[in-house]
């Protein structure tokens, strides 16, 4: 199959610049991108119209008027190139297609358990095909796809290093490409939702994401680059000891802080629905789950604590809990403040900007990295 990658051979230097600045920037003049980039009008005139020829750029309107001729601005088709992802969880699989402005077109999530058989790849494999005939008219757009799993990925994106939460065969890449006629590559899946948060914020300053879903993971991000440490298992927060000799975890040691602050601490306590956790929380008649939360903050915070002191940088909470902490965030800033020498406001504990999805919208945030870094080269 012809893939959109195979378009950048017609793009030539000045015109992948002139598009990373305006995809960069949203919304551009004429000037500010000749500026900007130290090319001439000719020049910037020349390889715009290749641009807009192209469908990559449109003129989205004019630039209020300063005295003189009202200056046309120039942005991105969003929808000029597709990527999708995919994440895979123990007992669920999500799918996204989002656009080049990480939109997302379409989702689908589907409760079944992981298991290496043709059920569970035809099921796949189905439902992604019935996306992309709902809102793909020429697949030729498909960047790419990115397949997110809680498992430790080797450098090479194609194998596993290590696998716990669920029972992935160390070559499943081989199985998903028979099932994908497209460019495929495995990712981390807090690794995943750290590259979308990081993206979201348009990647200005490092990052620290903690994802607390049925497993503890994380990411550490510096601009849109994951720090993966030696051999793949940077920021593997989950496995940091915070309670010596305590509660066992899943990798069979104890004091973990997967243990400790992973969803199903919570949700356990109203049938697995950590929906109903926070219900409940929230009305405060349950003094019992109330003060479970609290205990769990507690943990949550010595955590937190923990990473602002070795990165310096804002933390992102994220995953399945992540996304309900905006109406307790205070309470839990305060709890981490009690904890820091240095300082009392804890408004760098910041809560994730993609409440589902997240791990998917990062595996497929990949290929548009690659699609923009691959213009003009």
């Amino acid at each position: 199959m012809k893939n959109s990658i195979d378009t950048l051979k017609s793009i030539s230097k000045n015109m992948g610049d002139i598009y990373r600045y305006i995809y960069t920037n949203g919304e551009c003049s004429r000037h500010d991108i000749a500026l900007s980039l130290s090319i001439s009008l000719p020049t910037l005139n020349q390889n715009l119209s290749k641009l807009l020829h192209k469908g990559y750029v449109y003129e989205a309107g004019n630039f209020k008027s300063t005295g003189g001729r009202k200056a046309t601005i120039f942005s991105c088709v969003a929808d000029k190139f597709l990527s999708v992802g995919i994440d895979i969880t123990k007992n669920h699989i999500s799918i996204v297609l989002i656009d080049l402005n990480l939109n997302i077109i379409a989702h689908s999530r589907i409760r079944i358990a992981y298991k290496e058989d043709s059920t569970y790849f035809s099921t796949l494999q189905n439902e992604l095909e019935k996306i992309l005939t709902a809102y793909v008219s020429d697949t030729s757009k498909i960047l790419g796809i990115g397949i997110s799993l809680p498992v430790i990925i080797s450098s090479d994106q194609k194998s596993i290093s290590y696998a716990e939460v669920i029972n992935a065969s160390p070559d499943i890449y081989h199985t998903f490409c028979r099932y994908f006629n497209f460019p495929l590559l495995l990712f981390n899946d807090a690794n995943s939702a750290g590259l979308a948060e990081s993206w979201r914020k348009n990647g200005s300053e490092p990052i620290v994401y903690l994802s607390l879903s049925s497993s503890v993971g994380g990411a550490n991000m510096n601009g849109h680059s994951i720090y993966t440490g030696k051999h793949g298992r940077g920021c593997e927060f989950g496995h940091m000891t915070i309670v010596p000799k305590g509660r066992k975890c899943y990798c069979n040691r104890m004091g973990c802080l997967d243990a400790y602050c992973c969803a199903s601490i919570l949700s356990d306590f109203t049938d697995g629905n950590l929906h109903a956790f926070f219900e409940e929380v929230k009305t405060g008649k349950n003094k019992g789950l109330v003060n479970a939360f609290n205990e769990y903050m507690d943990y949550l915070a010595i955590a937190v604590h923990n990473l602002r002191m070795c990165y310096d940088c804002n933390i992102i909470l994220g995953g399945y809990v992540g996304a309900y902490m905006s109406e307790h965030i205070e309470t839990f800033r305060n709890k981490a403040a009690e904890l820091n020498p240095f300082e009392k406001d804890a408004s760098y504990i910041k809560v994730c900007h993609y409440k589902t999805e997240a791990s998917a919208v990062g595996a497929a945030v990949y290929y548009i990295d690659k699609f923009l870094r691959g213009l003009g080269e």
